[in-house]
């Protein structure tokens, strides 16, 4: 059906043409009104409203998205889905810029939740992954890869109390090799899984103390050999203490 007059100012053109269908308000400019291309702007019942370009009846080209909740995308469409470069802003004042496909996040993008923190690195079908930093508002740093939206591969993670992880990661936890530097100097290096030490493991402390042999679930365990500037000792250890059989020199 026709809007004229009023109907067709709301528009924002005196020029524009209206129509209304499915309880969807749909003003069309230039060559839009031939159902080819142009821009439109499209308002529907839920309170979303869509100003921009428009090929074969499909979003395409510059266009900004507002949903009733405040939300909006600001970019680049294509076939009728977000594409290419454009911003997202969300309801609860998280921001993504970067790019999207196929109305996901994929591509380099940077995303700044409300929080403070800051992602900036690789996407794919919304989820981090790739090469990507993470910071965190208290100063803490993660430098390394991603997947599905978690630390895996490899990577470096800088706390805020000054010690450092270089090594492997597994759905977001420590895991396989790695190196942790200790903010007071002492250093382990060796195996983990979900987040421990566990396997085989060196720990070096600024004394000069040295733990080689087995770690679980954190804890020093099994066969292993430590020393110290004033003594060593080769035996057995339980819940990082030593217990069992041992020979101390």
């Amino acid at each position: 059906r026709r809007v004229s007059g009023r109907g067709a100012a709301s528009c924002g053109s005196p020029t524009a043409r209206c129509t209304t269908a499915s309880g969807r308000r749909v003003c069309r400019r230039g060559a839009a009104s031939t159902g080819r291309r142009g821009v439109y702007r499209l308002a529907n019942a839920d309170g979303s409203v869509y100003d921009g370009e428009y090929k074969a009846g499909k979003k395409e080209g510059r266009g900004v998205f507002r949903y009733p909740d405040g939300e909006l995308y600001e970019g680049e469409w294509k076939a009728g889905k977000m594409e290419g470069r454009g911003v997202a802003r969300y309801a609860d004042g998280d921001v993504y810029e970067g790019e999207w496909k196929a109305g996901k996040m994929e591509g380099r993008g940077v995303a700044r939740y409300a929080d403070g923190d800051v992602y900036e690195g690789e996407w794919k079908s919304s989820f981090k992954e790739g090469r990507g930093v993470f910071r965190y508002p208290d100063g803490e740093l993660y430098d390394g890869e991603w997947k599905a939206g978690k630390r895996e591969g490899r990577g470096v993670f800088r706390y805020a109390n000054g010690d450092v992880y270089d090594g492997e990661w597994k759905a977001g936890r420590q895991e396989g090799r790695g190196v942790y530097r200790f903010a007071d100097g002492d250093v382990y290096e060796g195996e983990w899984k979900a987040g421990e030490k566990e396997g085989r493991g060196v720990y070096r402390r600024t004394n000069g103390g040295v733990y080689d042999g087995e770690y679980k679930a954190g804890w020093r365990r099994g066969a292993a050999s430590s020393g110290g500037p004033m003594d060593a000792s080769k035996g057995e250890w339980k819940a990082d203490k030593q217990e069992g059989r041992g020979v101390m020199r």
